[in-house]
């Protein structure tokens, strides 16, 4: 149970109990999944979907005017669940919805989503902007994102014990536990300079990860966002293996230094503590990996063992 996030507004474990309660009654193949796949009329090919926003980091974000840090969190927030599986995305949409409608901001926002995503050779096809008075007090906005794909149905290489578990730095604190973030800052736990340094944008994996996934050097792949480096990996490793991890083989970041002296072992639950992606492979691609993801600094974060 993480305690202090609780109290300051978010509830992981009702969270889990949701994700079991759904699981237990939906049909669905995809709960848990980074990006859920169907199939579609040609057998070769899988259609692939991705939905998230980038939580309450938006508040400060909009409040300064950092629109193509908004666009940047928010692709990265869809994009980095679509690289988990070997799939290109295709399409993207965005919900917009605000307290009294800025045209100029958000108008600011969706040329930045537009220029960011030609990066990935993705396209913007369209979105939905909502004023909404009654439901969002003014000055605030929430924003989410949708990503499609394609994907050709290949069967991937097994997860083993003795595999290893190969950890991507992140940019910092990404866009996951902000809520908590923002409680220690108003508390004063946090200064005006280390607050800032929160809101630097996620890094972008995509790129990189599809061409691991295209050269075979990769078995698995987890975007660490929230609930923490070892319940994000833990989805993608099967039943019967499970994860040993050193957290101490992880690139120091002063944020995360700070943040564990706060509110201890918590950390791991709530932040990606400078892990922002994950990949699980045989050893012997290692190289492989280290030169095609050499500007995330690669490092072994752990292995797959029996359970």
């Amino acid at each position: 149970m993480s305690e202090m996030y609780k109290k300051s507004g978010v509830n992981l474990d009702e969270a889990e109990k949701l994700n079991a309660k759904l699981k237990s009654t939906l049909k669905t193949k995809n709960l848990g999944a980074f990006a859920g796949a169907v199939e579609i009329a040609d057998p070769g090919l899988k259609l692939l979907t991705c939905c998230d926003g980038i939580g309450s980091k938006i508040i400060p974000l909009y409040e300064k005017n950092m629109f193509r840090e908004i666009a940047v969190d928010l692709i990265a927030a869809n994009l980095n669940d679509m690289a988990t599986r070997p799939a290109r995305a295709v399409s993207f949409a965005d919900y917009i919805a605000v307290n009294r409608l800025d045209s100029s901001a958000i108008s600011a926002i969706i040329t930045e989503l537009e220029n960011e995503l030609q990066k990935y050779d993705c396209e913007l096809i369209g979105g939905e902007t909502s004023e909404m008075p009654h439901l969002l007090r003014d000055g605030v906005i929430d924003i989410c994102g949708f990503a499609i794909g394609i994907e050709k149905d290949i069967k991937l290489l097994p997860v083993q014990s003795g595999d290893i578990v190969i950890g991507l730095k992140s940019s910092g604190i990404h866009a996951n536990g902000f809520t908590l973030i923002r409680k220690l800052f108003t508390d004063g736990k946090l200064s005006d300079v280390e607050f800032e340094e929160t809101l630097v944008p996620a890094y972008i994996y995509y790129n990189e990860i599809q061409s691991l996934w295209d050269n075979n050097l990769i078995k698995a792949a987890a975007n660490i966002t929230g609930g923490g480096i070892f319940d994000n990996l833990i989805r993608v490793i099967p039943d019967g293996l499970t994860l040993e991890l050193n957290y101490n083989n992880i690139p120091a970041q002063g944020i995360f230094e700070k943040l564990k002296k706060i509110t201890g072992d918590e950390i791991y639950k709530v932040f990606n503590c400078g892990a922002g992606f994950c990949v699980v492979a045989d050893s012997d691609n290692l190289a492989g990996i280290e030169e095609v993801c050499r500007n995330y600094e690669p490092f072994i974060l752990g292995r797959v063992k029996e359970a």
